[in-house]
């Protein structure tokens, strides 16, 4: 690999390095404000410190398997993801196709195995089924955070420190989802370049260029440079563009509005971006903490729901049904939009210039950017599967592999290529990307979910909120690390 795409591969799993908003110091005033990345801690490396020196997996000389069919019980069938499948036939012209198809290959032809997969829709069900019944038909389970927890808490899953060669250490895995997802220092779900899902799951801001410069509003990527793209700049620029378009005196659906989402994906984003949490926080002894009815917790919060309670700034309609009003934006009824980037792909036939920003920050004083890294798929291995050797060496094989396949196909191609349409947008994806974090799944239902819709719907009684679900929180909380202290 050249020492050029080891430094991409270093952004990207730098991306989930940080010290995230979801693993703050529980103890703080502040629970996110982290110090700003660098190449110790994760954060991008600087030109100087690219080299030839190539790292390896320490995986044995000679390792072969004979022919073996290493399989992933694959419970992605999300079809607005790039791609959701991790096999691939053949070649065929398509970026991301053939870098798994090469990425496969190499690892197939070196270890003596097939890459197969198994499609599902009910993976959860189907993985304990199998340890169940013994079999051990599945080397991995693809699923997501939610349904690993649950998984893991039922207690199918190997820890990650009991497979042999699996080093979570090294930059082909992504550790900030490793760090979000661990317990107590325990593993038992993970993700690695391997994973394609991580990319589409990620938030991030689109807005529209051509308004933007007919309303003559500052220039978004400035902003961004001098550290001034705050929640006030974001709802000022919003609701300047404001326009009666159907003059019916009302904000309906047929008017020019700010912004437009729908609140899981828009306000998650918006709420990891202020540097506060639609998750439980972990403390200094990595273990899940309920934290989320502090003051500034509850400050930034408040101020969201006002944001989004600013006449003229939400577009009404933006739900899950319409992609978070995808269409307004693409008709340039919007000034901004925010999404998953697998579905910013719906806008490569808009006719309108856009652009991409990070979410926005609470104030200046946070001096840096948050941002969501989603809902993507992990890495779970079922109880049952045959030798677990195979399975780190396989696993760690088709991670590094990933460096100079999966990650320049996705990250230059896909998204700087396809999606971003100009230099400042690429250099937003680098501080996207370089600033992720993952809500932890405890309670998704009250943090990730209901949290969430109330911020959407301008509603502010979030001591009470918490108040009311601090027991169930609490409940899940202990739930959890019973299963990870008392796993494999």
């Amino acid at each position: 690999m050249s020492s050029s795409k080891r430094v991409l591969a270093a952004l990207l799993t730098a991306a989930v390095l940080l010290p995230a908003a979801a693993c703050g110091d529980a103890q703080s005033d502040s629970p996110s404000v982290t110090a700003a990345p660098s190449a110790s801690d994760g954060g991008a490396p600087a030109a100087e410190e690219e080299t030839t020196t190539v790292l390896m997996p320490d995986i044995p000389e000679g390792s072969n398997f004979g022919g073996y069919d290493f399989t992933f019980l694959n419970g992605n069938t999300a079809e607005w993801m790039t791609t959701y499948v991790v096999t691939a036939e053949e070649q065929n012209g398509e970026v991301v196709n053939d870098a798994i198809y090469d990425r496969n290959l190499a690892v197939a032809e070196k270890y003596g195995v097939t890459i197969s997969e198994v499609s599902t829709t009910s993976v959860a069900s189907t993985a304990q089924k199998s340890v169940t019944a013994g079999d051990d038909e599945y080397d991995v389970v693809l699923l997501t955070m939610s349904d690993a927890l649950a998984c893991t808490q039922k207690g199918i899953a190997v820890e990650y420190g009991q497979i042999p060669y699996i080093d979570i250490d090294k930059p082909w895995w992504v550790h900030g989802a490793m760090r979000d997802m661990s317990i107590g220092g325990r593993n038992y779900y993970g993700m690695s370049l391997f994973d394609t899902t991580h990319y589409d799951g990620v938030r991030a801001f689109y807005f529209n260029k051509t308004m933007r410069e007919n309303y003559a509003l500052d220039d978004p990527y400035q902003l961004i440079k001098d550290m001034k793209w705050t929640i006030d700049v974001f709802k000022t620029m919003g609701t300047s563009v404001y326009s009666d378009l159907d003059g019916d005196g009302s904000f309906s659906a047929d008017d020019q509005y700010g912004y437009t989402s729908w609140s899981d994906v828009g306000v998650q984003a918006l709420i990891y971006g202020v540097g506060a949490l639609a998750s439980v926080s972990k403390d200094e002894n990595d273990m899940p903490v309920f934290t989320l009815n502090n003051p500034d917790e509850i400050e930034r919060l408040t101020a969201l729901a006002s944001l989004l309670a600013e006449p003229g700034f939400k577009h009404p309609k933006g739900e899950s049904a319409n992609n978070g009003g995808v269409e307004f934006f693409k008709a340039g009824k919007t000034l901004f939009y925010s999404e998953t980037m697998g579905n910013a792909q719906k806008l490569r036939t808009m006719d309108i210039d856009f652009g991409i920003v990070p979410g926005p920050m609470y104030n200046e004083q946070q001096g840096e950017y948050h941002n969501l890294g989603g809902n993507p798929y992990f890495m779970l291995i079922p109880l049952t599967a045959g030798d677990l050797s195979r399975t780190g060496i396989i696993l760690e094989a088709l991670a590094w592999e990933s460096q100079d396949t999966i990650v320049p196909a996705f990250y230059d191609k896909m998204l700087n290529g396809k999606v971003a349409r100009d230099e400042e947008s690429g250099a937003s994806l680098d501080i996207v990307f370089n600033t992720l974090s993952y809500y932890i799944p405890i309670a998704v239902s009250v943090t990730a979910v209901n949290l969430c819709t109330d911020v959407w719907k301008n509603k502010t009684d979030f001591a009470s909120f918490f108040a009311k679900n601090e027991a169930k929180i609490q409940k899940e909380i202990d739930k959890a690390v019973a299963a990870f202290e008392a796993g494999t």
